[in-house]
């Protein structure tokens, strides 16, 4: 029985969960808010990220320096047509991107969205702990004894009460975040 391997799997979904969480709109102008927009340049369509360094310049607008100033007009479109709710405006050589203030309604709907993203979290975290449980039973017979097995399932529990915790810290700072004005 390999505990590393179930660690990494349980670690896999808590970074799932950052990263899906990063992607929920706070408020605040953050990169990843624009990162993944898909931007048509050179005949084909790809994440602004490949095109352009993006920085936030205050907390409600940021800065997009792309790398071709030949393709400005084409982000500035995808934003646009991205429909986000964001106004990208043309600046001499770069793009500054505004993004607008929250309603409370949006919000709550924003929490809605994380609540269930947390949930698959969890979801994830109990799935991965069912399979190591299961290769612990499917080990028993072969030559592990019922100490080892026991010890491995009270160490698999523990990394999986220590993942719940994480999550649910996650979900508390994230909540606080986005209904924050």
């Amino acid at each position: 029985m390999d505990t590393e391997n179930f660690k990494v799997d349980i670690q896999k979904c808590i970074d799932n969960l950052v990263e899906d969480l990063s992607q929920i709109r706070t408020g605040r102008a953050t990169p990843e808010l624009i990162q993944d927009i898909n931007v048509k340049a050179y005949g084909t369509e790809a994440p602004l990220k490949n095109y352009a360094t993006i920085n936030a310049s205050d907390t409600r607008s940021l800065l997009v320096i792309p790398w071709d100033k030949t393709i400005m007009d084409s982000i500035v479109s995808g934003i646009s047509s991205a429909n986000l709710g964001f106004s990208a405006i043309s600046e001499g050589d770069h793009i500054r991107v505004t993004i607008p203030e929250l309603t409370e309604e949006r919000r709550k709907d924003y929490v809605k969205v994380m609540k269930e993203r947390v949930e698959d979290a969890r979801i994830a975290v109990r799935q991965v702990r069912q399979k190591y449980m299961k290769e612990i039973d499917d080990s028993l017979g072969s030559g592990f004894s019922e100490d080892d097995a026991e010890r491995l399932r009270e160490e698999g529990e523990k990394v999986v009460k220590d993942a719940n915790t994480k999550i649910e810290e996650l979900r508390e700072n994230k909540e606080e975040e986005l209904m924050s004005f």
